[in-house]
């Protein structure tokens, strides 16, 4: 039992271990925009690349992780959830090579944040799927809350990572700081993305093999090997049970339609209703502009007064209130509840985004003036917007991806969710920047709020509560 223990603990810390690096290649550009973006919206920077580049370079990690999501289902199923891990680990680490030997050779830095972005869809569709099929009824919320919860700290890093090189090398904005410095800055931070890609790597090679997967290829011993290191052996033979009976009333059922003429389609109700749900959770997900607010987060303070230093700081300020709020979802979310801490979060980010939204109009019609406290305000409303994802959706979607699939479709469906959720993503983020260009922050925060008030309806009234229920009988429920 002891042996047990040690191994979910150790399966845990690797889950979170995917979530730290699964944002930590696309957020880690927004330390280094500061020293490569514009100069009209950079004092001090090199100017590598024009606001459209740079759009395009932030947005390019979550474009190409929808394109990999699209493949990572059916490599999944072919390769198996651990080997699949282990090549997103290897991706991630091999691509700060190009951008860090780029010199501003455009071409080659989208090729690294492309590689970034493989990565990162590898890991969305994978380590949620793995962990939904490796931890039970009761611990899948734990595993959706440490992937999250080491997804935070991942941020955070990269902030930290954006302090350190401020105070060591120099801010771009510092008119002492020469150009041989602020190029060794922004590679700097880039080469920082290797670090979590090698731990995830490192840690994988420990990590056995989904149970679900080793027993759908016919290999039982080794899928009933597999869920005694998880949960012991007399519940090992339980779920074994249960995912054979499961297994075989679906071979009765397929049977059944077949003898009907009817055949065993995914346009059922019980693929179809639980796919839509899902789907329209993740689009919500996305929508409210997470990513695009945690790439551009530094410029966006610069924008309401504060210095890149200060900046900095008050980046790091903000992605360390995550950690806690997270670790108390984490807490939660096998006892309140999917849906309860879903609707909490996103009230809570309506007002936030709202907030920001109203000192920056402000700021744009001339009420108030750019400074300290503007700064430090829309850093507040920064602040309780990722605190309300934190302890709501942050937690909450990567089990509505991988609890509401059925099995059959379970590969296939999250790829497809997950390929619509990050397009949704790189809309988002790539038109952020022109977007305020040519609105400014309040029109485009006041729409970000629009999004999340329909975020809340969708949670509210579409979300079934799976809390405490196997995945079998979630299944069942559908049908």
């Amino acid at each position: 039992m002891e042996k047990t223990k040690r191994y979910m603990v150790f399966l845990l810390v690797m889950a979170g271990c995917g979530g730290m690096l699964f944002d930590f290649g696309g957020t880690i550009i927004g330390p280094a925009l500061p020293y490569i973006g514009p100069v009209e919206d950079n004092p001090g920077s090199l100017g590598l690349f024009t606001t459209a580049q740079v759009s395009h370079l932030s947005s390019a990690v979550v474009m190409c992780a929808a394109i990999a999501c699209l493949a990572a289902g059916w490599l999944a199923e072919k390769l198996g959830r651990k080997l699949m891990m282990l090549i997103s680990a290897a991706v991630a680490a091999l691509a700060c090579l190009p951008i860090c030997i780029a010199e501003g050779n455009y071409a080659m830095f989208f090729l690294g944040r492309a590689m970034q972005g493989v990565a990162a869809g590898f890991i969305g569709v994978v380590v949620p799927m793995y962990l939904a099929e490796c931890l039970d009824a009761n611990s899948r919320g734990k595993g959706a809350g440490m992937f999250q919860l080491l997804d935070f700290i991942g941020i955070t890093f990269c902030s930290v990572v954006g302090l350190v090189v401020v105070h060591t090398i120099g801010a771009a904005d510092d008119a002492s700081v020469t150009a041989a410095q602020k190029s060794l800055a922004w590679k700097t931070i880039f080469w920082s993305s290797a670090a979590p890609a090698i731990l995830f790597f490192l840690g994988a090679l420990g990590l056995r093999e989904s149970p679900r997967w080793l027993y759908r290829r016919g290999r039982k011993e080794e899928a009933l090997a597999a869920l005694a290191a998880n949960n012991g052996e007399a519940k090992a033979r339980e779920i074994l049970d249960e995912m054979m009976a499961s297994d075989a009333a679906e071979a009765a059922e397929k049977a059944a339609l077949a003898a009907a003429a009817k055949g065993d389609t995914l346009f059922q109700k019980k693929y179809v209703l639980p796919f839509c749900i899902s789907l329209a959770i993740l689009i919500c997900n996305q929508a409210i502009g997470f990513n695009a607010i945690q790439y551009f987060s530094i410029p966006m303070f610069m924008k309401a007064g504060l210095s890149q230093a200060t900046a900095n700081a008050a980046n790091f300020v903000v992605w360390l209130v995550p950690i806690p709020v997270t670790a108390v979802a984490l807490s939660l979310v096998d006892r309140s509840g999917r849906k309860t801490l879903l609707k909490i979060g996103t009230v809570g980010m309506v007002i936030a985004l709202a907030g920001v939204a109203s000192m920056f109009l402000l700021l744009e019609k001339g009420i108030a003036s750019g400074g300290n406290f503007a700064g430090w305000m829309t850093v507040g409303g920064i602040a309780l917007f990722v605190a309300s994802f934190s302890i709501g959706p942050g937690v909450v979607v990567w089990l509505a991806l991988s609890e509401l699939m059925p099995s059959r479709i379970r590969a296939n469906g999250m790829a497809i969710a997950l390929f619509v959720n990050q397009m949704v993503a790189f809309a988002i983020a790539d038109a952020f920047l022109p977007w305020q260009k040519a609105c400014g922050y309040a029109a485009v925060f006041y729409c970000l709020a629009g999004f999340a008030f329909l975020y809340f309806l969708a949670a509210a009234f579409l979300l079934p509560e799976t809390k405490g229920k196997t995945l079998e009988e979630i299944e069942e429920y559908w049908k």
